[in-house]
């Protein structure tokens, strides 16, 4: 029941630790006192740690409890902006969605609907059934009063109004998934669960290591890496469902409401199969690249738009793409197989290299350095976890990125 509950319950949290005590919290909430008493049980119970100390002179929050303080006022601020930005579709500011009174369930349901556009694949998904998906979906579009689904023939299409609100209540979802992290981090553990995208490069090396060395010290935790275009994965950053991205960075990307964290800078090499009938020659132009089909990352990917400005400077028309894609095992086999060229990291495909079934050309490229970092949401509050795992992945990366550019 608190999973459903747990924001009512956080609502009387910021009411307790606001108003000083039970009592008076009830009154501001119209609430009766054993009602906003029972709230606060039940979130001690869950966290299995006191929120507040019990005085005379009313209520002190604990570390615990304004930890989660902290973290509720986050939620609670993304409820009132998503209430600012539905102003103008007439919606009451006293519904129970900005009030911090709808359960969690309900959030999930429509942020997975927007998702898949497909209820009985979102029931499948929730472990609900497709009559409970609906329900959940007419409950929160009457108590707004305002539709945030349209049927199609397609499926459900999420409505203008119904895509201001769910980019606030990923949000808000993400700050609920950081609170466990955050009680956890006053009892000096690490647990919790943090997602985040990363370059293909640094996946061979760098991130087994760190990853390993984090759940080989903290075994309670949950790491998920996620992977998709681009400008999926920077909406994500900032809906908050992804914590960080690691990846090359790009000038462009200060002007994202981006936080830059800079760790170390990489090259990029040109490479093709051993055998290759380029490996013959002394010495490669880039002309005679383009006469040969690439492999690619996706368009928007740093590598790709790096390449695209190197060729725009040299006057080059652009090498034909014939993949775009950037598994290491698809890169992989079609080097081997074909005659294909690709350009990338040389850490992407170090242990190839160091066999020899992969080779380096000797080709001048202008220069193609770039720094390497972590992208997060400017006004992010990053979990103690998500932190480790960012140091984790710097220490790692020590002894394979080289400084950045600006050191250099």
């Amino acid at each position: 029941m608190l999973e459903r509950n747990r924001m009512r319950h956080l609502r009387a949290l910021i009411a307790v630790v606001e108003a000083g005590s039970i009592a008076h919290a009830a009154q501001r909430l119209l609430r009766t006192p054993s009602a906003v008493a029972s709230s606060i049980r039940q979130l001690e119970t869950s966290f299995e740690a006191t929120l507040f100390e019990r005085q005379a002179s009313g209520m002190a929050p604990t570390p615990f409890g304004d930890a989660a303080y902290r973290r509720a006022l986050r939620i609670d601020a993304e409820l009132r902006q998503a209430c600012a930005e539905l102003s103008p579709y007439g919606v009451s500011a006293g519904a129970p969605l900005f009030a911090m009174l709808v359960g969690e369930r309900q959030l999930t349901a429509l942020v997975r609907l927007r998702e898949m556009g497909h209820m009985p694949s979102v029931a499948a998904v929730m472990g609900l059934t497709q009559p409970a998906v609906s329900a959940l979906l007419r409950q929160a579009e009457a108590s707004l009063d305002l539709p945030l689904f349209r049927r199609t023939a397609k499926g459900m299409a999420v409505t203008e109004a119904g895509e201001l609100l769910l980019f606030r209540v990923r949000r808000v979802l993400a700050e609920l998934r950081h609170l466990e992290a955050d009680i956890a981090q006053q009892r000096g553990e690490i647990s919790g669960r943090v997602m985040f995208a990363a370059l293909p490069s640094l996946r061979t090396r760098v991130l087994p290591q760190a990853i390993a060395a984090l759940v080989g010290r903290h075994p309670n935790v949950q790491i998920s890496m996620v992977d998709g275009p681009f400008e999926i994965l920077f909406a994500g950053v900032h809906s908050g469902e992804i914590d960080f991205i690691l990846t090359g960075l790009n000038a462009n990307y200060s002007h994202r409401d981006f936080l830059i964290r800079v760790i170390g800078s990489d090259r990029l090499v040109a490479v093709v199969r051993a055998g290759h009938p380029l490996c013959a020659r002394k010495r490669v132009e880039i002309t005679d690249l383009v006469r040969h089909p690439w492999i690619l990352r996706d368009r928007g990917a740093p590598t790709r738009e790096l390449l695209n400005d190197l060729f725009r400077d040299l006057g080059i028309a652009p090498p034909h793409v014939a993949v775009q894609a950037g598994d290491l095992d698809l890169l992989r086999g079609l080097l081997q197989h074909s005659d294909m060229v690709s350009v990338v990291s040389p850490e992407y495909l170090s242990y190839e290299i160091a066999s020899g079934a992969v080779k380096v050309l000797e080709v001048e490229l202008p220069p193609t350095g770039r720094d390497i970092g972590f992208l997060l949401r400017r006004d992010a509050q990053p979990s103690l976890l998500c932190e480790k795992l960012m140091q984790y992945i710097e220490k790692a990366a020590a002894g394979t990125l080289a400084p950045t550019l600006a050191a250099a």
